[in-house]
């Protein structure tokens, strides 16, 4: 699998003829603002009552087509509301019959192809990046974000037939996950990290009995470093369907996370959700149950619910509203309770 990215990234970046034009460049991005009014019951921590988060970015893509058909382009994203991670993801491609290649700092192809649950928010319920649910309880996201994250890499996606689409990508090693280029050492020296990290996955999209399906099988394994040069097996596994008839679209996914040779957390999590649109106004829920299973005790057991929903202002522009209800088995941690509203603007 390996050696088969290695060599159709070659032949489609060095042997395809030159571009027909220029590379168009657009700037686009999305400004997520929240406001929250926080009560928790976290021992030994004073939360603000009032508390103001932010999620935006400002994403350049750029792309030409040569003279046989074949698109070139690239992506950039720049971090709009932090200071460290300035610029994460950025990557070139190459797309035509054969597929899509990305090579650069990208998040894994089994990331990207993974099925969740709607969105009925201005933000992803499995994708909370906020500084609430990590702030009361141990929380984790449930997809493939943990072993290469945005890392340098190659991703393949294969052309759709008959709905299927396979995905597969390579990582040498995941000492840059926040996209800040690859470094020549491997990981072995460094504890908790990994290298040879491979992914793959299937994703099928299409309609069946007049009913929307969207379905995925992912996977990233990792050869990660635990102690004095030591290296060990870990991996991830996700399963996710969503079904969409008319304005009603349900669905999810179960992720697990095998890091025990490690000492790591083994996770598993179940994450679904609802979304029903009416017009301009999209209302939803979204329940996450989390549980790292290398407690016996069960205190880092975790429950997320969401209620809520987002109404479109205007072209580029939602009203989110939200509750936000988080619980842990660890009563240290306690029960916390979020109850938010703001903008998402989309250019």
């Amino acid at each position: 699998m390996k050696k088969l990215l290695f060599g159709t990234a070659i032949a489609a970046l060095f042997t395809a003829p030159a571009a027909a034009g220029p590379i168009a460049v657009t700037v686009g991005g999305y400004y997520n603002s929240m406001v929250y009014s926080v009560d928790s019951d976290n021992v030994g921590s004073n939360f603000e009552d009032i508390s103001l988060q932010e999620d935006a970015e400002i994403i350049f893509k750029g792309k030409g087509k040569s003279d046989t058909g074949l698109e070139f382009g690239f992506q950039v994203q720049l971090e709009a509301t932090t200071s460290s991670d300035q610029i994460d993801e950025h990557y070139i491609y190459v797309k035509g019959g054969f597929g899509k290649i990305e090579i650069g700092a990208e998040n894994s192809a089994a990331y990207k192809a993974q099925v969740m649950a709607p969105t009925f928010l201005g933000w992803k319920t499995y994708d909370n990046n906020f500084a609430t649910w990590t702030k009361v309880a141990k929380y984790e996201k449930p997809y493939h974000d943990n072993y290469s994250g945005d890392a340098n890499k190659i991703n393949y996606y294969s052309p759709r037939i008959n709905g299927v689409q396979l995905v597969a990508s390579y990582t040498p090693n995941g000492n840059s996950t926040s996209g800040t280029g690859m470094v020549l050492a491997d990981d072995l020296a460094a504890d908790g990290k990994s290298n040879n990290i491979m992914s793959y996955g299937l994703s099928y999209s299409g309609e069946v009995s007049g009913i929307g399906v969207k379905a995925s099988y992912t996977r990233e394994e990792a050869e990660a470093t635990k102690g004095a040069f030591v290296e060990q097996d870990v991996d991830e596994t996700s399963y996710g369907i969503q079904l969409k008839s008319g304005n009603i679209t349900f669905g999810g996914n179960y992720f697990e996370a095998d890091e025990s040779t490690i000492g790591g957390n083994n996770w598993e999590i179940y994450h679904y959700g609802l979304a029903y649109k009416m017009g301009d106004t999209t209302l939803g829920f979204g329940i996450q149950n989390q549980e790292d299973t290398n407690k016996t005790t069960g205190e880092n057991d975790t429950t997320i619910t969401v209620i809520g929903g987002s109404t479109k202002l205007m072209s580029g522009v939602k009203l989110t509203y939200s509750y936000e209800m988080v619980e842990s088995d660890d009563a240290a941690k306690g029960d916390s309770d979020f109850l938010g509203a703001g903008l998402l603007l989309k250019f």
